[in-house]
């Protein structure tokens, strides 16, 4: 968690009630963006092959809609939409795209709760993503990182939505939980970690068919915090089924290696996949 990428969160609110990261944002979190991954060589001749859809995307843009690349024609896309517990929930940088400081860097989207006005961060506050594929994707994963909490600042609860999942917590790990409702993934011991730092990491992955995903990010206590916030990256899918007749024949996992600032698919070679946005799978 941080008020802005790679600095301290606040835990004590200005006189205002508004955090740093606030007064230094200039433009709506709702303004909306196609945005469209870079496209990578294509591993094989295939009518879908494994991809990501964030590497590419400029930083400080809030996308809508994320066209993945190699894909099918029409190429594949993932809707993105964002909703909140009420209009009291301030949504600050929720949507936008960050990077972290790693070597190699990757991208994230933020999701973001900020103190609103006199009105703290409150326990069961939440802001939900809902991700739509224009059709039906095997093995969709992606990366929620940065799942901290402080005593009496913060505590970040991510609740997922859809059922069929697998998640990897990471070893060693300080999260606990399952994902639902009543045992939410959540830290186990205190401690901040700067949000571009990437760490405090789960991985979750639907094996499929799914369309859709839902993830909502829940304010675990009442706390004096200006701002908590999450990010997920490292968005991808392996293969696409068609929805009626037949379903396309399901590719094996393939690791993705950086080349450069863009990522080259290769054949699994053994040891840590990566994907072309150059972070680790879990």
């Amino acid at each position: 968690m941080n008020m802005a990428i790679g600095a301290p969160e606040n835990e004590t609110p200005t006189a205002t009630g508004v955090s740093r990261r606030t007064l230094v944002k200039g433009a709506a979190w709702a303004v909306p963006v196609i945005a469209l991954a870079a496209p990578v060589p294509a591993f094989a001749a295939s009518r879908c092959t494994p991809t990501t859809a964030l590497d590419s995307l400029a930083v400080g843009t809030k996308p809508s809609s994320i066209t993945f690349f190699p894909s099918e024609n029409p190429p594949v896309t993932a809707s993105l939409a964002w909703s909140s517990s009420s209009n009291q929930v301030n949504r600050g940088n929720t949507g936008e795209v960050a990077q972290t400081s790693t070597t190699p860097s990757w991208r994230y989207l933020e999701m973001e709760m900020e103190r609103n006005g006199q009105r703290a961060l409150t326990q069961g506050d939440w802001v939900q993503l809902t991700i739509t594929m224009s059709k039906p994707v095997t093995n969709l994963s992606f990366i929620i990182h940065d799942i901290d909490q402080t005593q009496s600042g913060w505590r970040d609860l991510i609740n997922v939505r859809t059922a069929g999942y697998t998640a990897n917590l990471g070893s060693p790990t300080n999260i606990q939980g399952t994902g639902s409702e009543a045992n939410p993934f959540r830290p186990i011991q205190n401690g901040d970690y700067p949000i571009n730092s990437g760490e405090n990491a789960i991985r979750l992955t639907w094996a499929g068919p799914v369309q859709t995903v839902v993830i909502r990010y829940v304010a675990g206590i009442t706390g004096n915090s200006g701002n908590q916030h999450v990010g997920i990256g490292n968005l991808s899918y392996n293969a696409c089924v068609t929805p009626t007749g037949p379903t396309s024949r399901s590719l094996s996992a393939r690791s993705v290696a950086p080349s450069g600032d863009q990522g080259l698919l290769v054949p699994p070679t053994g040891g840590t996949p990566i994907d072309s946005d150059g972070s680790t799978d879990l």
